[in-house]
């Protein structure tokens, strides 16, 4: 399995799956042009784009879901409330609907569903699982429940959010709504959350972990990496660790 973050952040989300010259995308709130330009950028071949997995309604996951598909043909799987919701701005495309808790399968990769907690009709998180290994896409997740931890033991790659730091985000310039809202049970993880959610699911297996969705207001990539690192201090065995940006792709990764 080969993936790669096309970009993480507010402004524009895309994870690249690839298996067996097959590919997915879980979201893409880029342009079409911008997907391609930074595609290319990763050494990526866009033409092998089959499907495109969305894990919520709101416009850094979506906005560039309809023009993606239309001009790859592929695929937009999406869950029954969302996709009403999302409708008007996806446009005509091939949909395919999904419940949270089923088994998407995409040829040689298969996505498993799980229920999560954002502020959006019926959002998901996904665990890709190829012949070999599997990979969890964890992102925009406000609490992490017991049915989140079960679904993501023993994998061997995770990408997990670390949005924001408690401290920039209450002294920061966001309105008190909006400071609620992220830290609440429907909006995303902070650094010490996400860190006690990677010490939960470190186990000698997990090879590489990727911080994601790092708030370019409310964190740096420097302290959601202290926060992963403090996380996994001590610990017998440990994952490789990356920050994905929010501007340009990450490597590709190959497991």
């Amino acid at each position: 399995m080969r993936f790669c973050l096309l970009g993480s952040g507010s402004k524009g989300n895309c994870l690249w799956i690839e298996e067996d010259r097959k590919a997915a995308v879980i979201d893409n709130g880029l342009s079409c042009s911008e997907f391609l330009v930074r595609a290319r950028a990763a050494g990526l071949e866009p033409g092998l784009l089959r499907h495109v997995v969305v894990s919520h309604e709101h416009t850094d996951h979506l906005s560039g879901v309809g023009p993606l598909a239309r001009k790859f043909d592929a695929t937009v799987h999406m869950t029954e409330l969302a996709a009403e919701k999302a409708s008007a701005g996806v446009g005509r495309v091939r949909l395919k609907t999904f419940k949270p808790g089923d088994r998407l399968d995409l040829g040689p990769v298969s996505l498993t569903a799980i229920t999560s907690s954002h502020d959006t009709v019926d959002p998901v998180v996904f665990v890709a699982r190829g012949r070999k290994v599997s990979l969890g896409a964890v992102t925009d997740l406000g609490a992490v429940t017991h049915l989140i931890r079960e679904g993501l033991r023993n994998l061997d790659a995770l990408v997990l959010e670390f949005n924001h730091d408690v401290g920039r985000l209450l002294s920061g310039p966001y309105p008190e709504f909006l400071k609620q809202r992220v830290r609440g049970r429907r909006g995303h993880l902070s650094n010490e959350q996400a860190g006690e959610l990677l010490r939960e699911l470190n186990h000698p297996g997990l090879r590489l972990v990727v911080l994601a969705h790092i708030s370019e207001t409310n964190n740096t990539p420097e302290l959601a990496m202290a926060a992963a690192l403090a996380a996994l201090e001590g610990a017998e065995y440990s994952p490789a660790l990356l920050a994905a940006g929010q501007w340009q792709p990450t490597e590709i990764f190959e497991l």
